[in-house]
């Protein structure tokens, strides 16, 4: 039986669930209870209101206000944490000093680069597993996807586009995430901050952006991530190819596969033009937490990092950073000198 505490009970540790236009898991919580060889022992909030209403829904024994006293009062495989992006590093060095077995830790990691690589250190230093809830590389879409790039189905990549909402390490992390997930490790990046509406995250301004990006891999990503509300909301990718493009669209429910083609081109004789090969391509939609957490317990028993984990998500945070310092700075962030060596 393994044994998971969970701290910060808001929205995506728990009452996410409760929303009647989510039609699959999407809380630490809700995901945790559909596993028989797991029990959660305890939570953890500033909020006794809350510890006392998610105690008595989800029928958990312990209840704490603080999470020194949760942590150090017991002991845990598998830690969630569910607080602000600002918190993450010193409850990260808890959870380790305790000798929490894995984490699996809300996005960002963290706001700073900086700290990100002191975490990586430290758990790869302890033996401790580190996931990170960019839970779009665990979507059956994304990875029917990766696997399309991976055969060369549209050949060489040359771009990738990504439309995003404001707010980078909040709503925007995940499209910027899945980028990296198609491109591989990022090189350079410049931008420009939105500046007319800036999210207000936990007392923390969590600017939108518009960038590009130039990975290892010689991809150039562009990415839009600016709106005039964190309410106003979209995801979609657009991928080119030599030999076609793959466009996902419907807040990342649907993808469209096209291949250059010269039937019937409408681009004129002896012209090759892109020709829809598939539309909406069924993939079967799955549990992303469920399969998060199954992907994290089957590290703690065999070893290897989870799908998404500290190394993936100091790829975001660089980029993120990485832009808000181009644009302050007029200039091009080359982000591989912007990372300790020891993890390049």
């Amino acid at each position: 039986m393994y044994r998971v505490g969970v701290v910060g009970l808001g929205q995506i540790a728990y009452h996410i669930d409760n929303d009647p236009n989510r039609d699959i898991i999407w809380s630490h919580i809700g995901a945790y209870k559909t596993f028989q060889n797991i029990k959660i022992e305890a939570v953890c909030d500033v909020s006794t209101k809350l510890v006392e209403e998610v105690k008595k829904d989800c029928n958990i024994e312990l209840g704490y206000t603080n999470y020194n006293e949760m942590l150090e009062n017991n002991k845990f495989d598998l830690v969630s944490i569910c607080t602000p992006i600002s918190s993450h590093y010193e409850i990260i060095k808890k959870c380790v000093s305790c000798g929490v077995k894995a984490i699996f830790c809300e996005k960002t990691l963290t706001y700073s680069v900086e700290e990100a690589e002191e975490i990586i250190k430290l758990c790869e230093e302890n033996k401790v597993t580190l996931a990170v809830n960019h839970i779009l590389r665990w979507d059956n879409l994304n990875r029917t996807v990766k696997e399309l790039l991976d055969d060369e189905t549209i050949g060489k990549i040359y771009s990738i586009t990504g439309y995003g909402s404001t707010a980078l390490h909040t709503s925007a992390s995940h499209l910027i995430d899945m980028m990296c997930f198609f491109a591989g490790i990022p090189e350079w990046v410049v931008g420009v901050k939105q500046t007319d509406i800036v999210r207000i995250a936990h007392g923390i301004e969590d600017h939108g952006g518009i960038g590009a990006i130039k990975f290892e891999s010689g991809i150039i990503g562009f990415i839009k991530a600016t709106s005039v509300s964190q309410y106003r909301y979209m995801y979609e990718l657009d991928i080119l190819g030599e030999e076609g493009r793959i466009k996902i669209y419907n807040n990342g429910k649907d993808f469209d596969l096209y291949l250059y083609s010269s039937e019937n081109s409408s681009a004129g004789t002896n012209y090759e033009s892109l020709k829809l090969i598939d539309n909406k391509p069924k993939v079967v939609k799955n549990e992303r937490m469920i399969d998060a957490i199954e992907d994290i317990l089957n590290c703690l028993e065999n070893g290897g990092s989870p799908v998404s984990n500290g190394i993936t998500s100091l790829d975001t945070i660089k980029i993120i950073e990485g832009l808000k310092k181009s644009s302050d700075e007029t200039q091009i962030t080359l982000l591989k000198d912007y990372v300790n060596k020891s993890f390049a």
